[in-house]
């Protein structure tokens, strides 16, 4: 092993580095963790008011169901972002028309979370 330093934005660590020779073959990979299911691909809407996620999380909760009245201001999902929980509000009164994600999907910025008409 060899210890080396190095410098990553104006910040200084210490890394350590083991020498692997052609002969000694491949190093084994750490296992990773089992991906989340992906999310349920949502069939395109045409029309309606699209609410877009704030920025890119994990849904925790959806709080309407397809056919549901929701007013202006009104709690329809709840999304987590760096370990904060952010209630995304309805931007408009209406009827939600579809919801494009499911609870435990993972959305980034932008994505299409429920349609409202």
């Amino acid at each position: 092993m060899k210890i080396y330093k190095v410098k990553v934005n104006g910040k200084l660590y210490e890394v350590e580095l083991e020498e692997v020779k052609e002969s000694a073959g491949s190093i084994a990979a750490p296992a990773a963790a089992p991906a989340a299911a992906p999310a349920p691909a949502a069939a395109p809407v045409a029309g309606g008011t699209k609410v877009p996620a704030p920025m890119a999380g994990k849904i925790l909760d959806i709080k309407v169901a397809t056919g549901a009245k929701v007013a202006k201001g009104d709690t329809i999902a709840i999304l987590e972002a760096m370990k904060l929980e952010n209630e995304i509000k309805s931007p408009a009164s209406g009827t939600v028309k579809a919801i494009c994600v499911s609870k435990g999907a993972m959305v980034n910025n932008g994505d299409a979370l429920i349609v409202l008409e």
